[in-house]
C-alpha cells in the first residue's frame, strides 16, 4: 500500500478561496473530477441495497425461529407499537451509515472527515453550541404535529388495542438506541454526500440543496401527509448543513424528530395525536423502510395525519428561518452567507491507495 502522491495541481488547488460545505469535494482536483460524484453516490446506494438485503435475510432467519410471528419476505407492517417492526425499520435505516462511508471513502476516494463539516471532522464545540437548539426544534415540531392531529381528528381508537406497557418500553429502548444512528446515516448520505456530489459540479448552493431535498421522496409514500413534511425536513436539514458548514445541527434536528415522532406515534396509536405524529414519523424515516409510509390507523385518520404533516412542515420552515438569523448573528456573517473553510487552511491529506 502506498500513499497518494500529490501533483503540483493538487498542491496549489486548495486555499485560494473559502470553501462552503457543499464544495468540500473540490478541495483537491483529484476529488473533484467530473465522475467522482457519480462514483460516490453509486457506491453508497449500491452498498445500501446490499446491506439492507443482509438485514432482511437475517430478520427472516431469526423470525423463522420465533413462534407466532407471521412475516412475509421479511417485510414488517410498520406498526409503531411493535418492537419487531420498529427494530427492523430502524436497523435498515441505520445501514445508511456504512453505506455513506463506503460511498465517500471508496467511491469519492477522499477522507471521511470531509463529509462531516468544513473542518473535516465532527465539531464538538459546535455541537455544544447548537445541539440544544436542534433538539428543541425537533421537540417543538413533534409537539405541533401531534397537537394538529389531535385537533383535526380523533383517529381510529379501535386500532389502539394490543399495545402493552412492556411493548412500549421495548419500543422506546429500540428507538433511543437506533434512531440516532439512522439520523446520522440519513444526514451523512442523503444530505452530505448528495450536496457535495452536486456541489462538485456547481458553485451555487441552490441546486445542491434542492437535490438533497428531492432525494428523500425516493422509496417513500407519496401522499400529501407524508410528502409535505418530508420535503420540509429535508429542506431544513440541507439549508442548516450549508449554513453551519456541516452535519452536526441537521443530525440533532433529524434525530430528535425521529425519536419524538416514533414515541408519540407508538403511544398514541388510534388517536388524532398519534396520526399526526405518524405522518411526521413517515416523513423522517429512512427511504425504503416500512416506517416511510403511514400506518394503517394513521391512514384511516386521514385528516389528522394531513394536519399533523402540514403543521410540522410549517413549523420546520419557520424555525429554520429563525435559525438562519440566529446563526448569522452568532457567527457574525450575513444571512445568505455560510460558515466556510477558511482560505489558506491546510487541505486534508489525500487517502492512501
Amino acid at each position: 500500500m502506498r500513499r497518494h502522491t500529490d501533483t503540483p495541481e493538487d498542491q496549489l488547488a486548495p486555499a485560494e478561496r473559502p470553501a462552503p460545505f457543499h464544495r468540500l469535494a473540490t478541495l483537491r482536483p483529484a476529488w473533484g473530477r467530473w465522475h467522482k460524484p457519480l462514483l460516490t453516490l453509486g457506491a453508497a446506494f449500491l452498498a445500501y441495497i446490499v446491506l439492507i438485503s443482509v438485514v432482511l435475510v437475517l430478520a427472516i432467519l431469526v423470525l423463522a425461529l420465533v413462534p407466532g410471528e407471521n412475516v412475509t419476505l421479511g417485510v414488517a407492517s410498520g406498526d409503531p407499537a411493535s418492537p419487531l417492526d420498529v427494530t427492523l425499520a430502524l436497523a435498515m435505516g441505520a445501514t445508511w451509515v456504512p453505506a455513506g462511508m463506503i460511498g465517500v471513502r471508496f467511491g469519492g476516494w477522499r477522507p471521511l472527515g470531509t463529509i462531516w463539516s468544513v473542518a473535516a471532522r465532527v465539531r464538538r464545540g459546535l455541537l455544544r453550541g447548537y445541539g440544544a437548539w436542534g433538539a428543541a426544534m425537533g421537540t417543538v415540531v413533534v409537539a405541533v404535529a401531534a397537537a394538529a392531529g389531535a385537533i383535526a381528528g380523533t383517529g381510529d381508537g379501535a386500532a389502539a388495542a394490543g399495545a402493552s406497557a412492556p411493548q412500549l418500553l421495548l419500543v422506546a429502548l429500540v428507538v433511543l438506541v437506533l434512531a440516532p444512528v439512522q439520523a446520522i446515516g440519513v444526514e451523512m448520505t442523503l444530505r452530505g454526500a448528495v450536496m457535495q456530489a452536486v456541489g462538485t459540479w456547481l458553485r451555487s448552493p441552490v441546486l445542491p440543496i434542492l437535490a438533497a431535498t428531492g432525494v428523500v421522496l425516493i422509496g417513500r409514500e407519496l401522499t400529501a401527509a407524508v410528502v409535505v413534511p418530508a420535503l420540509a425536513l429535508a429542506l431544513a436539514a440541507a439549508v442548516l448543513a450549508w449554513k453551519t458548514g456541516g452535519l452536526e445541527l441537521p443530525i440533532v434536528l433529524s434525530g430528535s424528530v425521529m425519536i419524538g415522532s416514533h414515541l408519540v406515534s407508538a403511544v398514541g396509536v388510534g388517536t388524532g395525536a398519534g396520526a399526526g405524529a405518524a405522518a411526521l414519523n413517515a416523513a423522517a424515516a429512512a427511504p425504503g423502510t416500512s416506517s416511510a409510509a403511514l400506518t394503517d390507523s394513521a391512514a384511516r385518520a386521514g385528516d389528522a395525519a394531513l394536519a399533523g404533516g402540514i403543521g410540522a412542515a410549517i413549523t420546520l420552515l419557520v424555525l429554520t428561518g429563525a435559525s438562519l438569523h440566529w446563526i448569522s448573528s452568532r457567527e457574525r456573517i450575513g444571512l445568505l452567507q455560510p460558515v466556510t473553510r477558511a482560505a489558506g487552511e491546510p487541505v486534508p491529506e489525500a487517502v492512501p491507495f
